[in-house]
């Protein structure tokens, strides 16, 4: 993207948006399945409250002969289930932004979007046919992740009764008439 992270300036980092790493990826001219699988990594990022998917949390792979494609995705964390605070003496805060915008534009916001914003990201931006079906499967998934971690013993029960509501939060953007009950 032309910015340089690793200096006095690397906050850079968070200048951007979503939908124009979509449209670097499709200027690099990758096959489509890499847009599709981008839409997962920003619709999962968004479910589970990423709120550092920054520019440098993508990135794409090629080796000698190879053809480019999407790396697989790295660096996910729940961060809304942390505190943080911006100086010495300031009351302790959480992280309910993105990283980036999810659209381009400077009326966009790095505000979570809505089900409606998320779908048309991915049907507009990543060519994504069934959006909903996305995000239905990343709910499920979601789903069995968190069943599995109640039974298991390295996972801290008080991270897990943080991280819990919020993941049953992201799970609200599959499409209610697609969510198993």
């Amino acid at each position: 993207m032309d910015l340089r992270v690793r200096n006095a300036l690397s906050e850079r980092r968070y200048h951007g948006s979503y939908q124009r790493i979509a449209e670097l990826l499709a200027y690099l001219q990758l096959p489509a399945e890499n847009l599709h699988r981008f839409f997962e990594q920003v619709a999962l990022s968004v479910m589970v409250r990423n709120g550092d998917g920054h520019l440098k949390n993508f990135a794409v792979t090629y080796g000698k002969g190879e053809a480019p494609s999407l790396s697989p995705l790295f660096d996910v964390v729940t961060a809304a289930v942390y505190t943080y605070t911006r100086y010495v003496g300031d009351i302790e805060h959480t992280d309910r932004t993105m990283a980036l915008k999810l659209f381009a534009g400077k009326h966009h916001s790095k505000a979570y979007p809505t089900t409606e914003e998320l779908m048309r990201f991915g049907t507009e931006v990543c060519g994504v046919v069934r959006p909903g079906s996305t995000l239905q499967r990343i709910a499920q998934a979601m789903q069995e992740t968190l069943d599995d971690a109640k039974g298991d013993s390295r996972i801290p029960a008080d991270l897990l009764a943080k991280m819990e509501p919020v993941w049953q939060n992201g799970m609200t953007y599959a499409p209610r008439e697609q969510r198993s009950a």
